[in-house]
């Protein structure tokens, strides 16, 4: 936890969003450990493990970058690796209307009405 924090102190006003996922089990604690902590970033509980399941989360902690259209970028980071892509990211361009759009999943009930 101290590195994202530090993380979140260097580069929030670059840009960087952190978002935390705690585990299913454990959960019931996270908002008071959180608190405790005094973290600068949202921390949500993966009630039914869908976020897990769906990022195939094999160990924790475990860090997924997402960039600034949306995309992901990077999964399964180590720790140590981590500040190198964070510089890396913020350091590209900003994406253009295309890219970000591109980068956005489309809603199968959303499509399925627009045309």
């Amino acid at each position: 936890m101290p590195h994202l924090k530090s993380l979140h102190e260097k580069h929030s006003k670059d840009g960087l969003v952190i978002l935390a996922v705690h585990s299913t089990r454990g959960g019931e604690k996270c908002a008071a450990f959180t608190k405790a902590k005094e973290l600068p970033y949202p921390v949500a509980v993966d009630v039914e493990t869908k976020t897990q399941k769906a990022f195939r989360v094999d160990s924790f902690p475990d860090y997924y970058v997402v960039d600034r259209a949306g995309k992901l970028r990077f999964a399964d980071l180590a720790n140590s690796e981590l500040s190198k892509v964070v510089k890396k990211l913020l350091a590209e361009p900003e994406p253009t209307a295309e890219e970000s759009d591109a980068a956005t999943p489309k809603d199968d009930k959303d499509e399925a009405t627009s045309g």
